[in-house]
C-alpha cells in the first residue's frame, strides 16, 4: 500500500495508556533502588521529578498541538534549526526506544521468577515469543493494539492502586516503619531524583503518536499531563505502602518488593496477582516504544532523513517496514545484547534523553519568535518563562548524567554515534546522487498539505 497517512483512530484514554504504559514498568524490582538512596523520602523525589517535567511536558504539548506530525520531536527540531540537527535529535530519540526493549526481558524474568524460578535462556526465549507476537500486533489497525494496550493499562493501574491501600489498611502497615524517611539526607533525595527522572521517559512518545489522534488537539495538553499523574500516583503510592511494612534492610535483601510484602501480610494471592500485573506492564512499556520508534522512522522517511521505504503503509495503515526495522532491534537488543547493556542503560538514556529535551526547548523559544503566525490549539502562558526552566533542567540532566557515565557506557554512546554519521553520511550522498527522492523536506502547517 502506498502511502496515504496513518489513520486517526487513538482516543484520548489511548493517548494516555500508550504515555503512561511506557512511564510504568515493573517497579516492583526498581523500587528497592529508591529505598536505598532515599527511603521513603522517595516520594518526595518522586514529586520533585513530576514538578521539574511538567514545565517540559506543557511545552510538548504546544509543539505537538502546532506540528502533531508522526515524528514528533524530529520535525520541530528540523523547523528551528535546520534538517541536519533534526536528523540527529531522530538519531538520538531512536537511541532512547531501543534501549527500552532490553528492560522487557530484565522485567519479565523477575515476574516469572517470584512463581518459578526460570534460566536466564528461558527468560531470553520469553522475551522472544512476546516479541514475536507483538510485531504481528503491531502490522494490525491501530485501533486494535490500542484497546488491547488500554485494557492492560487501565487494569493493571486499578490492581496497582488497589494493592497499595490494601497494604495501607493492613494492620502491619505502621506510620512509624516509615522512618527514616531520609536515610542519606540531602544528597540521598538528590541522587533519588536523578534516578527516578528516567522513570518519567514516555510522556514524549505522545508527539510520535499525535498524527492518528481522534481528539481536538488543544486537548493533548490532558494526555501528557494525564500520563504523568498516573505515574506519581502509582509509584507514590506504592513507596508509602511498602515502607510502612518492612524495613529498608528487608528491602535492600529481597528480589521482588510488593508481592513479598503481600506474603508477609498472608496475601499470597494478591502476590500473584500483583506479578500478572507486573508482567502487563512490562508488555505495555514494549507497546508503547515499539510503536513510537516506527513512527520516528516515518516521520523521518517524510523528510527525506531516512529511506522512503518507511513510510510506507500496509493495508492496516501500519508503517510495515519500519515495523520489521524495530522488530530486529528489539530482538537483538532483548534477546543478544550482552548482559552489561544493562548496566549502560540509565546513565546513556538520561544523557540522551536530556540532549532531546533541550534542544526541543531551544526549538520551542525559537519558533516562537520565527514563526508566531502558526496555529497553536494549545499556547502555554508564559511561554518563554517555562523555556528557562526547562533549559535548567535539561542541562542539569545532561550534566549529572554524563557523570554517571563509566568507559563502557561511553564506548556505547560512541559507537552508536558511529553508526549515526554513517547514515547520516548515507542521506547526504543519496541527496547528491539522487536529488528526486532524496531532496531535504520540512514538514510544518505551511508545507504539510503540499507535501500531502
Amino acid at each position: 500500500m502506498e502511502e496515504n497517512g496513518l489513520r486517526k483512530e487513538l482516543k484520548l484514554s489511548n493517548m494516555i495508556s500508550m504515555a503512561a504504559g511506557g512511564m510504568i514498568a515493573a517497579w516492583m524490582v526498581e523500587i528497592k533502588f529508591w529505598f536505598e538512596l532515599s527511603g521513603v523520602g522517595s516520594v518526595l523525589s518522586l514529586l520533585t521529578c513530576a514538578l521539574l517535567i511538567l514545565p517540559l511536558c506543557l511545552i510538548y504539548s504546544e509543539m505537538t498541538s502546532m506540528m502533531p506530525y508522526a515524528g514528533g520531536q524530529n520535525i520541530w527540531i528540523t523547523n528551528a534549526f535546520g534538517w541536519n540537527t533534526g536528523f540527529a535529535a531522530c538519531w538520538l530519540i531512536m537511541l532512547l526506544y531501543v534501549m527500552a526493549m532490553p528492560t522487557v526481558a530484565y522485567g519479565i524474568a523477575s515476574m516469572i521468577g517470584y512463581l518459578y524460578p526460570i534460566s536466564p535462556l528461558q527468560v531470553k526465549i520469553i522475551a522472544a515469543v512476546i516479541l514475536v507476537v507483538w510485531y504481528f500486533l503491531t502490522n494490525k489497525e491501530i485501533k486494535v493494539l490500542a484497546k488491547l494496550q488500554s485494557i492492560l493499562f487501565w487494569s493493571t493501574l486499578i490492581v496497582s492502586v488497589v494493592a497499595s491501600l490494601i497494604f495501607i489498611l493492613n494492620g502491619k502497615w505502621k506510620v512509624t516503619n516509615l522512618e527514616p524517611v531520609f536515610p542519606k539526607g540531602f544528597n540521598g533525595y538528590t541522587a533519588a531524583i536523578g534516578l527516578l527522572i528516567m522513570k518519567f521517559v514516555g510522556f514524549d512518545l505522545i508527539p510520535q503518536l499525535s498524527e492518528e489522534a481522534h481528539f481536538p488537539k488543544k486537548d493533548l495538553w490532558k494526555a501528557f499531563v494525564g500520563a504523568l499523574g498516573c505515574t506519581v500516583l502509582v509509584y507514590g503510592l506504592a513507596v508509602v505502602a511498602d515502607g510502612g511494612i518492612v524495613s529498608l534492610d528487608w528491602i535492600a535483601k529481597t528480589d521482588i518488593v510488593d508481592p513479598r510484602v503481600a506474603d508477609i501480610i498472608g496475601f499470597h494471592w494478591l502476590g500473584i496477582v500483583i506479578v500478572i500485573m507486573g508482567t502487563f506492564t512490562c508488555i505495555t512499556t514494549l507497546s508503547s516504544f515499539w510503536l513510537s520508534a516506527s513512527r520516528i522512522l516515518y516521520g523521518a522517511a517524510k523528510q527525506h532523513q531516512m529511506t522512503q521505504r518507511f513510510k510506507k503503509l500496509n493495508k492496516y495503515g501500519q508503517p510495515q517496514f519500519a515495523n520489521i526495522i524495530v522488530g530486529i532491534l528489539s530482538v537483538y537488543f532483548t534477546v543478544f545484547a550482552p548482559d552489561e547493556w544493562i548496566q549502560y542503560i540509565y546513565t546513556i538514556y538520561g544523557l540522551a534523553a536530556g540532549l532531546v529535551y533541550l534542544l526541543v526547548t531551544t526549538s520551542f523559544v525559537t519558533l516562537r519568535r520565527k514563526q508566531p503566525q502558526w496555529e497553536r490549539p494549545y499556547k502555554l502562558r508564559g511561554g518563554i518563562f517555562f523555556g528557562v526552566i526547562s533549559t535548567g533542567f535539561c542541562l542539569w540532566v545532561i550534566y549529572s548524567s554524563a557523570r554517571a557515565m563509566n568507559v563502557g557506557a561511553w564506548i556505547v554512546l560512541a559507537v552508536y554515534t558511529v553508526l549515526g554519521l554513517v547514515m547520516w553520511g548515507y542521506a547526504k550522498y543519496q541527496q547528491k546522487n539522487n536529488p528526486l527522492e532524496w531532496e531535504p523536506i520540512v514538514l510544518n502547517p505551511d508545507t504539510v498539505d503540499k507535501i500531502k
